[in-house]
């Protein structure tokens, strides 16, 4: 069988009929617009519809996404001329006024040693370098003026759309990680009630339970702990309840952390991938990865509708995020329609849960192996609390946990790489950038900055104490940091991420309940500090286990 034909083989209208069925088996599918065609969901999962773009589009500002899947003979074309176009970038001068860099595609050298690289380029060639990346045109951001220009300044000329490593994918969908222009806009209008501080009050009360659960159950009888497992664990529970205010039955909930894992590792491979396979193509990553798809479409799209009957049979206020979006709306009195929910929901599902493990994981590895500040932060942990449980109403004022979490995103940030494209051609830190150039924004460099921070790369929480009391708390601080560029877990500008409330509350009452009950510390079995796995986060590279002993 040629090339050609194995891939008309798995044309949608050929898929067997339970396939499609099997996403949504007891209803009809929920169907949506896009362009002049109707799509199931069943098209969005197998690949027929706007999600499986096969290629981006390098000139940002006029992109179009087709709404049908390219041919064999049209995906080998692109292919093709797509490779010869990055071949020759690398082989080719930079353009005029290009910022310096080193010559050559430098992709292997990125992907042998990701934070390595991108600190001795930065340390070579000055905080802003030009590379070329798999064949694109990038730029790497490590000062602060060019970073607040980025993110903050110009946002219509640095935009999302069209940044390379960011494939388009049935997993986000069009949710507001990967949206952009208008759909962004109004989507993050609509979403920003749900986090509001009344609505993540409510949200801690899951926080608390499942903290206490995690300590009183989960830890209970330990001696070493896979704390990164654990994590994950922990917050998806969370997630799920903050979400939809369910807590999955044990069967289900494996379900659906295994289809998150699933989901979330396939899309990091992608992002670090410029020549992407489609998702249609059924290579046996690709088959695993639509079945992990199906799975969460079947829970999420389940949700939706439950959640919209029961606001229908009997208003009541919100109860969770999902009935937040669904009862939200825009200026016209217009919300979300089912798909608009789902790539939100999606959203929130796979990088909120990702991003809160692995900010707790590496905080409590530096604290392990910092028992003296462990110690502190633990004492005040104690005289704060009075023997009570960590909750909204009392987790106020613990600096030093705070300041904890604060310097463990410094050095370990769990998105340690921002991107953005340009969509028409400018100038940045007095460089000349042609349209469709990458920019990346490294905050895991802008943390270690020797000129803003001191001791840079040493775990030093109380680094924070002050400007903590001085501005009421971290919700009170972040905002400042991020306005001037140098510190940004959780990005800047009107993209910042709007979980962060929710990320902090959640964060700061699982250390606080982890540390009233246990001293940490490193593993017999793992005593050397983890390593770290640059993909799309900064997620560990290997099980983290530490020795979870109880305080006296």
């Amino acid at each position: 069988m040629d090339l050609c034909r194995f891939f008309q083989t798995f044309t949608p209208a050929q898929q067997p009929t339970n396939l499609r069925e099997f996403v949504a088996p007891s209803v009809t599918p929920p169907v949506y617009s896009a362009g002049s065609r109707k799509h199931t969901i069943a098209d969005a999962v197998l690949g027929t519809g706007r999600y499986h773009t096969h290629q981006r589009q390098r000139v940002c500002s006029a992109k179009a996404t087709s709404t049908q899947r390219s041919s064999p003979f049209s995906t080998l074309l692109d292919w093709g001329q797509q490779g010869a176009t990055k071949l020759s970038r690398g082989l080719q001068p930079f353009p005029a006024g290009f910022p310096a860099g080193p010559s050559g595609d430098q992709a292997l050298q990125l992907l042998a040693d990701p934070l390595g690289y991108l600190d001795r380029i930065t340390q070579q060639y000055g905080p802003v370098v030009g590379l070329v990346l798999g064949g694109e045109y990038v730029v790497v951001v490590a000062d602060v003026a060019a970073a607040r220009t980025v993110l903050q300044d110009q946002t219509g000329l640095f935009v999302k759309e069209g940044t390379a490593f960011l494939p388009g994918s049935s997993l986000a969908g069009n949710g507001l990680l990967v949206s952009d222009g208008p759909v962004w806009r109004r989507q993050r209008q609509l979403s920003n009630p749900a986090f509001r501080t009344a609505a993540v009050q409510a949200y801690a009360k899951a926080m608390a339970a499942s903290a206490q659960r995690l300590v009183s159950e989960t830890w209970q009888g330990s001696r070493e702990r896979d704390v990164y497992a654990d994590f994950n664990a922990l917050s998806l529970q969370i997630t799920m309840e903050a979400l939809f205010g369910v807590d999955l039955p044990p069967r289900e909930g494996r379900q659906v952390t295994e289809a998150v894992k699933a989901a979330f590792d396939y899309f990091s491979q992608r992002g670090a991938s410029s020549m992407v396979v489609p998702e249609w193509v059924p290579t046996p990553v690709n088959v695993q990865f639509n079945a992990a798809i199906i799975t969460l479409n079947r829970l999420v799209y389940g949700m939706i509708s439950q959640r919209r009957m029961q606001l229908r049979q009997q208003p009541h206020p919100p109860v969770c995020l999902l009935e937040e979006l669904i009862t939200a709306t825009d200026e016209r009195g217009q919300g979300m329609e089912d798909e608009a929910l789902r790539d939100e929901l999606m959203t929130l599902l796979i990088a909120g849960q990702e991003t809160a493990a692995i900010a707790l994981t590496w905080t409590c590895a530096y604290l392990a192996h910092n028992p003296a500040a462990q110690d502190s932060i633990a004492a005040e942990v104690q005289q704060h609390l009075h023997g009570q449980p960590p909750s909204y109403s009392n987790i106020r004022g613990l600096v030093g946990v705070e300041s904890a979490l604060l310097e463990g995103m410094r050095l370990k940030p769990p998105a340690f790489i921002v991107g953005r494209c340009v969509s028409r051609p400018t100038e940045l830190a007095s460089c000349r950038l042609p349209a469709g150039t990458t920019i990346l924004v490294s905050p895991y460099i802008l943390h270690r900055l020797p000129g803003r921070w001191r001791d840079a790369a040493a775990f030093q929480p109380d680094r924070w104490h002050h400007q903590l009391q001085e501005s009421s708390g971290a919700m009170g601080l972040l905002p400042k940091l991020a306005a001037t560029g140098a510190y940004l877990p959780f990005g800047a500008g009107p993209r910042s991420c709007i979980g962060t409330g929710f990320a902090m509350m959640e964060a700061s009452i699982i250390l606080a309940a982890i540390l009233q009950r246990y001293q940490l510390k490193p593993s017999r079995v793992q005593p050397s500090f983890p390593t770290a796995d640059p993909q799309i986060t900064l997620r560990p590279q290997e099980i983290v286990t530490l020795s979870v002993e109880s305080r006296p």
